[in-house]
């Protein structure tokens, strides 16, 4: 199915339980659809950091210089079982971005070596990429994959035709960011082993808003963020690397345990608050009570149906099939022609917050701008349906 074919969306899901929106610290009259730039953390899951914090300050060295690094080895074994990893493959991160960092600041990137990725990719990796390529003489390539996308084989074609014997790396958005795209990260993964090209996942918004298991898609390296649908407190995130590698990788912040191994040098970065890393454990958990599959499917069946609501009421379309089959619990679409009268999209973001009290972001993709609504389980389909009035509302004021 493609994206310009007739869809007839399902109803909006049914709220898993009423009232949640108390359960976070959200301002309940702005409608937040913007889950996915920070993700939003529960009350309870804060709670627990705060004990954690507590019982640092009561006891700085034994918490952090005696026991921090079992602790540490503890909430990697919880992640490392909420994303299919042995908890001694990945390490903490502060956030994806950082993950990403380490791993092209300490692989060895030669003059004339290929750097490659897609027009896709989070714009802080393409800063990175272009550093590291005015460092080391290489190539940084941005292979383009137009949008609306009507299936996987669009990106598969596109970055087999793009390898060359020349690629160092491929970076590969598990979820693409401003596009809001689930690409297929398994094929592309081994499309790039037959290569012998090594692939990097920015995962940041895969752990919490889809199925993950990170031993099966076999990356070379993974990183993905635990604050934004894991709901983990701000700086949670982890870098995962197979483990033949594992001895190349060092953090961004070189400490006292250089080349003692991956796991040694990563679990001290020097002095810093580690408690957003072991407050992770309590998030994974708090949602499970709720149900991992339950909020998974919530929130993907409210996507898929935003997106189409949304598409009709604009009348643009949409940059994925309107099936849901590439969505995640992000939708991606064009704001209406009009609103380009509002000169720059975070003006337009603007009028939403301030005007009708919406939060929701808009940015400029390639001369597009796009709008990504994000879905998380306290909200609710009326949330939609404003910002769907609020758009056409907006974009009529321009055109008078």
């Amino acid at each position: 199915m493609t994206c310009q074919e007739v869809y007839v969306a399902p109803k909006p899901p049914s709220p898993i339980a009423e009232g949640l929106l108390s359960l976070w610290h959200l301002d309940p009259n702005v409608a937040f659809l913007n889950h996915g730039s920070f993700g939003a953390t529960p009350r309870k899951v804060l709670d627990a950091q705060t004990k954690w914090r507590e019982r640092f300050e009561a006891q700085p060295i034994e918490m952090l210089d005696r026991q921090g690094g079992e602790l540490l080895s503890q909430a990697r074994k919880a992640v490392g079982e909420f994303v299919g990893s042995r908890g001694d493959d990945l390490a903490f991160v502060a956030n994806a971005t950082c993950g990403i960092n380490a791993v092209l600041r300490s692989i060895d990137i030669r003059p004339g070596d290929e750097l490659l990725t897609t027009n896709h990719v989070y714009n802080g990796v393409r800063q990175t990429f272009r550093y590291i390529a005015g460092c080391t003489g290489a190539k940084y390539i941005e292979l383009e994959i137009p949008i609306p996308i009507h299936s996987e084989e669009q990106v598969i074609n596109a970055i087999a035709e793009a390898i060359t014997d020349r690629t160092r790396i491929l970076v590969i958005d598990h979820i693409t960011s401003d596009t809001a795209i689930i690409f297929p990260v398994k094929r592309i993964v081994d499309l790039c082993h037959k290569n012998n090209v090594e692939v990097l996942v920015d995962g940041a918004h895969a752990p919490g808003m889809i199925d993950l298991n990170i031993s099966e898609i076999a990356p070379t390296y993974y990183a993905a963020n635990l604050h934004k649908w894991v709901c983990a407190p701000k700086g949670a995130a982890f870098l995962w690397v197979t483990p033949e590698h594992q001895n190349q990788i060092h953090p961004n912040t070189i400490s006292h345990f250089l080349n003692e191994g991956f796991v040694e040098e990563f679990k001290w970065q020097a002095t810093r608050d580690i408690t957003a890393w072991l407050s992770v454990p309590n998030a994974i958990e708090y949602l499970a009570d709720i149900g991992w599959h339950k909020i998974k499917q919530h929130n993907h069946q409210l996507a898929t149906w935003a997106q189409a609501m949304l598409s009709e009421r604009w009348d643009v379309t949409a940059t994925t099939p309107l099936d849901g089959s590439m969505l995640g619990s992000m939708t991606s679409l064009p704001l209406p022609a009009n609103a380009k009268a509002y000169k720059e999209p975070r003006l337009f973001m603007r009028h939403l917050y301030v005007d009708h009290k919406i939060e929701v972001p808009i940015n400029d993709w390639q001369g597009q701008w796009l709008i990504r609504p994000s879905c998380q389980i306290y909200n609710l389909a009326s949330e939609y349906e404003r910002l769907a009035d609020a758009v056409i509302t907006l974009c009529e004021s321009a055109g008078r």
